[in-house]
């Protein structure tokens, strides 16, 4: 037969060649959200390397951190004060470079754009930005003095930095609108204003005394007023939320014209700190969870507002997560700790706030060897390798079961299971049985079988009901038990067979089925984590 297509075939395969896969896209199901890429569900692994660490030559020392961490997602800063350096001029050889890399390490990319804010200051806007204090003019605090944080007023600044974002995105659609390399994007980082709670010129204090736009007490359901009578106390922060907001919308909404790739805006919580005063302990005029309200009304360019959450106890951490995780919102986690209980806490996020994704910021230390100085609850000298090897487990064991993983989100159907302190079993409650997870040594005692708690609280999993009698149970350092439902008039349960294996392009691949001693009493996870599926049968 000929080697040569006939030109009918020829036609046709090259149109099939030229048809690009889906944009990625974050798309909602019921209650559910769900990110595409490439027209399939995809929860980012991801990694946030430090500020300074966008730049070609850097990457390449840490391209393979993110292989040795089994991320599937590189989150890299984007510089204006780079991509401009004049006005009208730009440049992007870095971004081009970053993503022909990225490629080569079959690696995608969240890209985060340092603009007007970074951490609730200016350090990023480009130095003929800062210099021009009369035409791009800075907050002024409640004393009259300058600080270093643009002014959300400004229509100036605005354009500016709109003008160079959608340059930024339409540069992305002709580098990249075919292989999708980059996912998502995110605008700004952290906005709001460090130092002050709001802009204390007179130009602002008049908008203040003014009456509250009609489009955010209508989408609030309040009544008409001005800004005081609407918010109290809270006037000043709401203030600043609903003008940091539209000014970042339109940031957004110019950059989505050139190019629609998923926007995000992250935020720096205020549940941190403990007295939580806007300005002081948190940029004030950010997204957090007061004025969240606010922001989604605010911001119709932007598709999800993301937590960057270091709160350190599991309770606070769950509780940004459900602040977060709405029906509006879905919830991303693109900014958190990368060990100790975050490695735990991931498992919260992934089974029970369905998160579109996860990643520990700073992972260039993981090529370090030793947690540098400072870092709080970590003793100088510790090594690295002890701390990261959780988050870097959960990132290998979970990677090739992502697929169902976003399956089962928002099904109600999985569901985790924690070890914490003093916390050492979980109860799960599913269709037909209860699942009961024990971390550490069981312990007979008065009314039943008890568990003692691991060394260094590393039991993490998660269940997932795939039918009434058959589960998938992922995770480490956990022993799980099935009794029917209380309630039910069956007694006993019984495994019918137990694998262990793995999910392999969508389908569970067996390594072997569990027997005897390994069946007989509990299912274990060990230490180095592992997947089992059973079915069940109750009399």
């Amino acid at each position: 037969m000929s080697r040569l297509l006939k030109p009918a075939l020829l036609a046709a395969a090259l149109i099939c060649c030229a048809v690009a896969a889906p944009m990625p896209q974050i798309v909602k199901q019921g209650r559910k959200f769900t990110l595409l890429v490439d027209g399939k569900p995809y929860i980012v692994l991801g990694g946030q390397v430090n500020n300074s660490t966008g730049w070609p030559s850097r990457m390449q020392e840490i391209w393979p951190v993110y292989k040795a961490l089994h991320a599937n997602t590189a989150e890299i800063p984007v510089y204006w004060e780079i991509v401009e350096p004049k006005p009208g001029e730009f440049h992007f050889e870095a971004i081009d470079q970053i993503i022909r890399d990225a490629r080569a390490q079959n690696m995608r990319l969240i890209l985060l754009w340092f603009a007007t804010w970074k951490n609730g200051v200016m350090d990023y806007a480009p130095g003929w930005v800062k210099a021009d204090t009369v035409k791009y003019p800075r907050m002024i605090d409640s004393g009259g003095k300058p600080v270093r944080v643009l002014s959300p007023h400004s229509e100036a600044t605005m354009h500016a930095d709109r003008t160079a974002f959608a340059a930024f995105m339409r540069h992305l659609k002709e580098v990249d609108g075919d292989a999708h390399t980059v996912i998502m994007v995110q605008v700004e980082n952290e906005p709001g204003s460090l130092f002050t709670d709001r802009d204390h010129s007179p130009a602002s204090n008049k908008l203040l005394e003014g009456p509250v736009p009609a489009a955010l007490t209508t989408a609030l359901k309040r009544p008409a007023g001005t800004w005081a009578q609407v918010f109290g106390a809270e006037a000043d922060e709401a203030f600043a939320a609903w003008h940091v907001a539209k000014y970042v919308n339109e940031v957004a909404a110019g950059g989505r014209k050139e190019y629609g790739l998923p926007l995000y805006v992250n935020v720096w919580l205020r549940e941190r700190k403990n007295f939580m005063r806007p300005g002081e302990a948190y940029p004030s005029g950010g997204a957090t969870s007061n004025v969240l309200d606010i922001w989604k009304a605010a911001t119709p360019a932007v598709d999800v507002i993301a937590p960057d959450i270091y709160v350190m106890d599991y309770a606070g951490y769950r509780a940004v997560c459900e602040s977060y995780g709405r029906p509006d919102n879905a919830l991303l986690i693109p900014e958190t700790g990368g060990f100790g209980a975050f490695a735990r806490y991931m498992f919260y996020a992934l089974a029970d706030y369905d998160a579109l994704g996860f990643a520990p910021f700073g992972i260039d230390r993981i090529g370090a060897a030793t947690v540098p100085d400072g870092v709080p609850g970590v003793s100088p000298g510790t090594s690295l390798a002890d701390l990261v090897r959780p988050m870097m487990d959960n990132y290998r064991l979970l990677g090739p079961a992502l697929d169902q993983i976003a399956a089962w989100q928002g099904t109600g159907k999985l569901h985790s299971a924690v070890e914490e302190d003093q916390i050492t079993e979980r109860l799960l409650t599913f269709t037909d049985y209860e699942v009961l997870a024990q971390f550490g040594r069981p312990e007979v005692s008065y009314g039943g079988t008890f568990a003692s708690g691991t060394a260094r609280k590393t039991g993490r999993s998660m269940v997932a009901e795939l039918a009434p009698d058959e589960f998938v149970i992922i995770g480490f350092d956990t022993t799980v038990r099935f009794e029917p439902r209380r309630g039910s008039k069956l007694k006993s349960a019984q495994f019918l067979w137990v694998e262990e294996g793995r999910f392999e392009n969508g389908e569970w691949k067996a390594a072997r089925r569990l027997n005897g001693d390994e069946t007989f009493f509990r299912l274990t996870l060990p230490a180095q984590g592992a997947i089992l599926r059973a079915k069940l049968m109750s009399y």
